[in-house]
């Protein structure tokens, strides 16, 4: 907790500096990442008009923040026609800050994010005329220029983002980076003195390493796990179950993984953000056991779990890998077959014979593997689930149910010597 309370600590420190409190042009031998640089990006002048020209056509207009999406990409609304659209700033390449998680990347947001806030006016100019997208077709390329006062000129944030050790100048000396000899002048700069994305030094809104947690503990301290003034969160590592997989149309995955606790028999939740259709994450199991090493971050005002690394060969301390497979099996025969849930998913159950010992009901039953060609061979299941003494059975041979069983007592489930547990008797739902 120490540990975390520092870090929380040491991102006040940060957020002053990305608002340019500690102001010096100087040049350092060596930066301490505490100091704000813009003497390379005030020799660059915007000297084209753009009083009511239209972005998409003249390749330059005004344009009002919408929101901050990370450290190079944010959304405006167009002064000119109104239309609101994504910018990802050209030749720069911040860190990642949302799916995955990079060191100086939550820095590089905060950055830009405290830029754009203060700013009093702001031009969008596009990468070429007309504007472009990239190759997502969904985000234009362009610089940002903005002021934060009348009086005052105004400033290309693309190129203060590489001067402040952000970015690397991912521009060339061609006619596509009109502006690249200021780019290199900062980049040069930035090197020099191992500014931020050169410097061996720690990132103060990033850890390397993880910080162990329970789901519970996450949920009553969350001040401890995630700054929300600075959209921060720490690297945590947990084991969890999977329950539940959305994917977006944007071809992204978000499970949702589940902990429960046999001695309380509390269940607690949250999402793991798996990144893209092509992310090793994206392969995961509904129904395995995991454990999850990743980032608190906030996501449309709910928190997860985001740049996870996952391997499912290697099981190291810092990454994500596979605990248990089969921890759960679904019995349900409306749920369609999908990859993600082929290891654990079955049919509804049919019951041979049913018995109740004490507090304990035992169910011996068959049901049929789901697989992408339809069902397979029957199998057969022994079920265990906790009742009140006295307890008079409502399921009978033949009856059909179905529910979500686990397996608590071995690493690998064999249904012919392991015995799955219902939780509560109110989960088994008769057909």
């Amino acid at each position: 907790m120490k540990k975390i309370l520092l870090m929380i600590g040491a991102l006040i420190i940060v957020c002053c500096t990305a608002l340019g409190l500690a102001a010096c042009n100087g040049k350092p031998k060596i930066a301490d990442n505490t100091e704000y640089y813009d003497s390379i990006t005030k020799t660059l002048k915007l000297d084209k008009s753009y009083a009511g020209k239209n972005f998409f056509s003249d390749g330059i207009g005004e344009a009002k923040l919408v929101n901050n999406v990370d450290g190079d990409t944010s959304s405006f609304s167009l002064v000119e026609g109104g239309r609101t659209i994504t910018i990802r700033y050209y030749s720069i390449d911040t860190p990642e800050s949302t799916g995955g998680v990079e060191k100086w990347g939550k820095s590089a947001s905060l950055f830009t994010k405290s830029k754009l806030d203060n700013a009093t006016e702001i031009v969008l100019e596009a990468s070429e005329t007309p504007a472009t997208t990239d190759s997502y077709g969904t985000r234009y390329l362009g610089y940002v220029w903005y002021k934060t006062a009348e009086d005052k000129d105004f400033k290309c944030l693309n190129l203060e983002i590489v001067e402040n050790g952000y970015s690397d100048n991912k521009g060339n000396a061609t006619n596509k980076f009109v502006y690249n000899n200021y780019f290199k002048q900062a980049n040069d700069f930035a090197r020099s003195i191992k500014l931020r994305i050169y410097s061996e030094l720690d990132d103060p809104l990033y850890s390397e390493d993880p910080v162990d947690i329970t789901l519970k503990e996450f949920y009553e301290h969350i001040d401890l796990y995630f700054n929300k003034e600075t959209n921060s969160g720490a690297k945590v590592r947990f084991n969890a179950y999977l329950v539940d997989l959305y994917v977006a149309t944007s071809g992204t995955y978000t499970f949702t993984a589940e902990q429960y606790d046999e001695e309380t028999g509390e269940v607690q939740s949250i999402n793991i953000y798996a990144g893209y259709t092509s992310a090793s994450a994206s392969r995961m199991k509904i129904g395995n056991y995991y454990q999850f090493v990743g980032v608190v971050q906030e996501h449309y005002g709910k928190l997860q779990i985001s740049g996870i690394s996952y391997d499912a060969d290697y099981a190291r301390e810092y990454n994500t890998h596979d605990v248990q497979s089969q921890y759960y099996l679904t019995f349900n025969s409306e749920i369609d077959y999908y990859i993600n849930f082929n290891v654990t998913l079955y049919s509804d159950l049919t019951v041979n014979s049913v018995k109740v010992e004490g507090t304990v009901m035992t169910i011996s039953a068959t049901a049929q593997k789901c697989g992408k060609n339809g069902y397979g061979d029957e199998l057969a299941f022994t079920l265990q689930v906790p009742v009140e003494a006295g307890y008079t059975p409502t399921l009978g041979e033949g009856d059909e149910f179905s529910v979500r069983a686990y397996n608590f007592d071995s690493k690998k489930f064999d249904n012919t010597k392991d015995v799955l547990k219902i939780l509560n008797i109110n989960d088994i739902i008769k057909r």
